[in-house]
Order: C-alpha cells, then sequence, then structure tokens
C-alpha cells in the first residue's frame, strides 16, 4: 500500500509545473466556494443581528401622510395617532401583547451640571423592551408604577451616560435636566449597533407627553402577536381596514398609515438569503468543475503519456480494476491535497477578515459551520474520482500488445 502511494507521488513529482497549475486550479475552485459561501454567511447573520434587536413576531403601526385623496379629506393630510386609538388595536388584534406605545418629544438639550448634549427623548411604556429588547448596564427600565404615577424618571442609553457623567460616576439614582425639566436616571442601556437608538432618553409616556406638551398624541404603536406569518399578515390588513374606517383615509393607502410586519419581512428575507446561498453553491461548484476538468485533461495526458508503461503492467498480469484504481488514486491524491490546501487558506482569510471588519448591522461573522466544511470535503473526493475515472477507464481498455509498439 505504502509503495503504490509512493510510486504515485513519483509519478505527479516528475511532472511539477502540470501536476502544479492542475492542483492550482482545483484549490482556487474549493477557495472560492468557501468564501462566497462565508460572505454570504456573513451578510446572512447581519440581517439576523439587525432583526434580533426587535421581536421578529412584532408588529408596528407609525402615524402617516395621505397619498391619494379619499372621502373629501385631500392627499397629503396628516394621519396622526392618538392614545384612544389604542383600545381599537387591543379590541381588533388577537393575541396580543407586549404593547409598546411611544411619543416621540424630539432632540432636546440634556444636561447635568456643566456636562451636556442633544439627545433624542422619548416617552413609552414598559413594553418597548419586549418588542425591542435592551442590553441594560445597570438599573432597570420603565416599570408599569412609573407610568401610573407619572414619574419623573429616565431611562438613558451609554452615549448620553460618558457624556453627562464622569468615570466612575454612578448614574442610576443621579437626577439629570432634559430641556430644563429634571429627571431621576432608573437605568442605563448599551445599543452596540444601531445608530438610531444611541444615546436616546426614555421617559415614561404619560411623563414625557405632560412635559412636553403632547397631549393625547402618540407616534408609534408596537406589539407581539402568537400568530404565523399568514395569520399575522391577516391581522394587519383587519387592522388597516379598521383604521382606514377610523381616520378617514383609503384602505389602499399604504402611506396614511405605516403599518409593518416584522414576520413577514423576515421570511422574505431569509427565502431572499436561501437563493443567495443555492446561487453561491452553483457558481462555486461551477468553479470546482472547471478544475475537475482541468485534472480529468491531464490525466488522459498522462495515461497517453504512459501507455507504453500501462501495456507492460498488463502484460506482466496487472488487472484492468489495478490500472483504474492506480489512475483514480493519482487524481483523487492531486484533488485532496490541494483542495485541502484552498479550504485552509480560504477558512484563514474567512478568521482574518471576522477579526479585522468591524461589526456592523449589515455584515457580521463570515463564518463556515461543520456542516459545510463537511459538504466541501465530500465534493473534494467526488470532484477527485470524476476527474480520474475517465482517463482510468480509458487505460484499462488499453491493449498490451499494441502498448509494447509505442514509442
Amino acid at each position: 500500500m505504502l509503495d503504490r502511494w509512493r510510486e504515485i507521488l513519483d509519478v505527479l513529482l516528475r511532472r511539477k509545473l502540470r501536476t502544479g497549475l492542475t492542483a492550482l486550479s482545483v484549490a482556487w475552485g474549493i477557495f472560492m466556494l468557501v468564501i462566497l459561501l462565508a460572505a454570504g454567511n456573513g451578510l446572512s447573520s447581519g440581517v439576523r443581528l439587525e432583526f434580533e434587536r426587535d421581536a421578529i413576531n412584532s408588529v408596528w403601526i407609525e402615524s402617516g401622510v395621505t397619498s391619494k385623496p379619499f372621502g373629501g379629506n385631500p392627499s397629503g393630510k396628516r394621519v396622526q395617532l392618538q392614545l384612544e386609538d389604542v383600545p381599537l388595536v387591543q379590541r381588533y388584534v388577537p393575541g396580543l401583547h407586549g404593547l409598546d406605545v411611544r411619543f416621540d418629544a424630539g432632540d432636546k438639550v440634556v444636561s447635568r451640571g456643566q456636562r451636556q448634549r442633544r439627545s433624542e427623548i422619548r416617552g413609552c411604556l414598559p413594553g418597548r423592551a419586549d418588542v425591542h429588547p435592551m442590553l441594560f448596564t445597570s438599573g432597570r427600565f420603565i416599570d408599569e408604577d412609573d407610568v401610573r404615577e407619572r414619574r419623573r424618571v429616565a431611562v438613558i442609553e451609554k452615549k448620553a451616560e460618558e457624556a453627562l457623567f464622569l468615570p466612575g460616576e454612578d448614574a442610576v439614582g443621579s437626577w439629570v435636566n432634559l430641556a430644563g425639566s429634571p429627571a431621576q436616571v432608573v437605568g442605563v442601556f448599551e445599543e452596540a449597533d444601531d445608530e438610531s437608538e444611541q444615546g436616546l432618553v426614555y421617559l415614561p409616556l404619560p411623563t414625557a407627553q405632560l412635559v412636553f406638551g403632547g397631549g393625547t398624541r402618540i407616534d408609534e404603536m408596537a406589539f407581539m402577536v402568537d400568530s404565523d406569518t399568514a395569520g399575522t399578515a391577516a391581522i394587519v390588513d383587519e387592522l388597516r381596514r379598521v383604521m382606514a374606517a377610523r381616520k378617514g383615509f383609503a384602505f389602499e393607502d399604504q402611506r396614511a398609515l405605516r403599518v409593518g410586519n416584522r414576520q413577514e419581512r423576515f421570511d422574505r428575507i431569509t427565502g431572499l438569503f436561501a437563493g443567495i446561498n443555492a446561487f453561491v453553491w452553483l457558481i462555486g461548484l461551477g468553479t470546482i468543475l472547471a478544475g475537475v476538468v482541468g485534472v480529468s485533461n491531464i490525466m488522459l495526458i498522462s495515461v497517453s503519456e504512459r501507455t507504453r508503461e500501462i501495456g507492460v503492467r498488463k502484460a506482466v498480469g496487472a488487472q484492468p480494476a489495478a490500472i483504474v484504481r492506480m489512475i483514480v488514486e493519482e487524481a483523487l491524491l492531486v484533488t485532496l491535497i490541494s483542495g485541502y490546501l484552498g479550504l485552509v487558506a480560504a477558512v484563514a482569510v474567512t478568521n482574518l477578515v471576522a477579526r479585522v471588519l468591524p461589526r456592523t448591522q449589515f455584515f457580521h461573522n463570515p463564518q463556515i459551520d461543520l456542516g459545510v466544511g463537511l459538504a466541501a470535503t465530500g465534493v473534494l473526493v467526488l470532484a477527485g474520482t470524476l476527474a480520474g475515472l475517465f482517463p482510468a477507464l480509458r487505460a484499462a481498455r488499453i491493449n498490451p500488445i499494441a502498448a509494447l509498439r509505442v514509442e
């Protein structure tokens, strides 16, 4: 067994340039396949990271502006959500939970002593932390008592804490000034990925409306539903129909009231990435196939050059199966070694890129899982077998008497 592999290696080394170029084509095919799959995984992970910031089974409703006239109302009319719309939504949405109602007070000066910064201030309900999970570094989020008693408490994002407090100072329990109105900090959260959430200040919804003159105006409702994609889509349609009748806009006017279904968006994007992965596999396998064709051609040339040698082997008793095995093993050795080197190079490049590139909401953790690695190995074995099979069958059919006459 060892002698046979030593003989195969010796044959390959006698044709260094040809063997090297053939191996390079196979290595490049595996390298490109793994790199493309890793890039696809990085994009997919980035999108999934974006969805992880909000509950996938969440629905949100935002105020909008009509884009067409309806019922005597002109286009361009502002459709404003109000607190009295909340019970209506609760009545028409079965299985609703994690309700958040948001009021945007706008960009205000937030200060503490001589330190200050401009921050977006929002009023919300405790359900905000369910619909949009947060990572708290200290303290807590707004609770039901804060809302019921209209407490002047604030939850601030990490960047706001860094701007208002010195290193080592405890923000929780301290008081800050929100555009002239005091509030006590009860929690600090960190948003590392979504820039729109960085530096935010959250107040209890009634407190924000009272302090900043919001009245009963709200800017967004968000909630979670226990339903599949089709069921959630039906809920969204029914909700839009009810709100259209209440607010006086056309049901098909998507801009009048913006309703988002994250489950539907998640399914659509997941399907898109499944298609991208299939396309990547198609391109990668095509590249590998080109390498396999190259190996097969080289083995055909090798068989032609070794016609006399193969004739001698058959003349002294070598069976056709032994000839086939010898040629297939040569092709398999070339593809396995070169493919392995291509795989290692691709993994090394992928790990380097994952360490160097910053984590973003569009690209994150471009890694290859074990299943893909095993699949790539299986492709290598299959490629090596196919590359050597046709030349091996041709070698097995060589007539030993005719072969011995070859000069």
